[in-house]
């Protein structure tokens, strides 16, 4: 069709009143709360509209059913529209329409399969935003993932916006308009749904708590003379409130338990079930409660109390009424920080090296990096191993994020296999690279032995591209947990056999809690 019967056309067609298609959904859509029956749906532009989906299990559009809604005008424009009445691990393609025209965004997604369903089911997993290499968002797609689950920092407003971001709800927005802004993803997201949880950076910062955030700083003058500092600074409580509003406001989330004690939820998927922990809003103390200093000396002392939590009690009580309930063939515990319980080497070498160190890096920022994991809440982990031996809850897999690298662990040092994906769009993943030269030169520790023995980015390779986790769930046989670079390669890779099978009782008993 040459240029002058194409204007011609759309002449025609403008006299004749037909709408034609135009690009007026400015953020999303972004599905998300993805079950086997229903779905929800963020949808923004920049004028106040009425905005409507339309979704058919025809790509020609036969059997067409809809839902709409006005934008609301005093949430940044936006809506979140719910999709009901739809049947299990159907794909459904999908248009949209703003005040009556039809959006050029058009596409397709697919519900879950049905509770309790087993099948090869495939979704990935990730975390950390703050650079513009989306490369590893051309490869996500080519794994056929059902959902991407997101741990956190998912952007890094606290420094990309402002500090104290989260003080104006119109930031706030601005933060979502943000995510969803962010170039190939934002592409991914109109076919694979997503589930979020947020951690320190997108929350208020500075591995920020209930009402308290982290500072601390290393000056090392001389190589064993060094000036660590470490501290917490409140900050006003409806900054959390506004966190939280935004969230339930600006994401398509699935069912809250208590917005009162943070965000943490649970949903279903086939034959596994997921419980995400909110590390950010109920931890009461900073990380400055677990660390005395010892002026004579000029040394601390890792002391964490017994009241020094990281997720509290409320949301422990949750997680283990979960998994204990839980009828899953499959139990995964999702987290924004590292859950292995073997980092605590790495807070005690720190400890150990604290005054040592060159420019801003020594053994003190190791330790209270390491510490505002759960490995620097030991009485709360202790607690858990402890109802997890009486109960004996078995095939339970953790995916976390935070660290800004990939790395796994079969359970024989984490105390549950665990997958920490979180390099998804960073400056560098060298972490577990640099930490385990500092374990060979002091022979205080040995990562690949002791922390993280399934490998990752600079762990038995020098593979230190961005990348993600892939996690495919094979009936109530095996699940096989891979991490992968931005290239669609694999970094490292293994399985974790059901309870129910050989492999699987033999790997149980191995884990470290027994």
């Amino acid at each position: 069709m040459n240029h002058s019967y194409r204007v011609l056309l759309t002449s025609l067609m403008l006299l004749a009143g037909i709408k034609l298609p135009a690009q007026m959904i400015t953020q999303g859509p972004a599905f998300g709360a993805m079950t086997h029956h229903s779905a929800r749906v963020y949808l923004r532009t920049q004028e106040p509209s009425v905005l409507k989906i339309e979704w058919s299990k025809d790509s020609t559009f036969i059997g067409v059913q809809s839902v709409e809604s006005q934008s609301r005008q005093y949430l940044d424009n936006s809506v979140i529209l719910s999709i009901t009445g739809l049947q299990p691990d159907t794909k459904y393609y999908y248009r949209l329409y703003a005040n009556g025209v039809q959006d050029t965004i058009s596409a397709w997604f697919k519900t879950f399969p049905a509770p309790g369903t087993r099948g090869d089911f495939t979704f990935v997993t990730g975390s950390c935003q703050e650079t513009d290499n989306m490369k590893v968002f051309d490869a996500i797609p080519l794994s056929d993932p059902y959902f991407l689950l997101h741990t956190g920092d998912y952007t890094y407003p606290d420094y990309q916006i402002s500090p104290d971001y989260s003080a104006h709800y119109t930031q706030m927005a601005y933060s979502y308009q943000k995510r969803y802004d962010e170039k190939v993803m934002k592409q991914m997201l109109h076919t694979i749904p997503i589930d979020y949880i947020y951690d320190d950076n997108d929350y208020v910062g500075g591995s920020g708590g209930l009402h308290e955030k982290d500072f601390n700083s290393q000056d090392s003058k001389l190589f064993f003379k060094t000036e660590n500092k470490i501290w917490t600074d409140s900050f006003p409580s409806f900054w959390r409130s506004n966190c939280i509003k935004g969230y339930m406001d600006f994401f398509p989330g699935y069912e809250m338990v208590d917005t009162a004690h943070g965000i943490f939820h649970s949903f279903k998927f086939g034959n596994a079930e997921f419980f995400f922990l909110d590390r950010c809003s109920n931890t009461p103390h900073g990380n400055a409660y677990a660390f005395n200093y010892d002026e004579k000396r000029n040394r601390f002392v890792f002391d964490p109390p017994e009241d020094h939590v990281l997720f509290g009690k409320e949301q422990m009580d949750w997680l283990k009424e979960g998994l204990k309930n839980s009828t899953a063939d499959w139990k995964f515990i999702v987290s924004g920080v590292p859950l292995n319980r073997s980092t605590n080497i790495l807070v005690d070498a720190g400890m150990k090296i604290q005054n040592i160190g060159w420019k801003d890096n020594n053994g003190f920022r190791m330790a209270t990096g390491f510490a505002h994991y759960w490995a620097g809440h030991p009485a709360e982990i202790n607690d858990f191993y402890t109802w997890l031996r009486n109960e004996d809850v078995k095939d339970i897999i953790v995916i976390s994020g935070d660290t800004h690298h990939n790395v796994m662990d079969d359970g024989r040092n984490a105390g549950l296999p665990e997958m920490n994906a979180s390099g998804m769009s960073v400056t560098e993943t060298y972490l577990a690279y640099y930490l385990n030269i500092v374990g060979k030169a002091t022979g205080l520790f040995k990562m690949r032995k002791e922390i993280w023995n399934q490998g990752g980015n600079g762990l038995g390779n020098k593979n230190f591209k961005n990348g993600f986790g892939k996690v495919q769930i094979v009936g109530n046989d095996y699940v096989e947990l891979s991490i992968i670079d931005e290239d669609n390669c694999v970094i490292s890779s293994f399985k974790v056999y059901h309870s129910s099978t050989p492999k699987g009782a033999k790997q149980h008993e191995k884990l470290n809690w027994h």
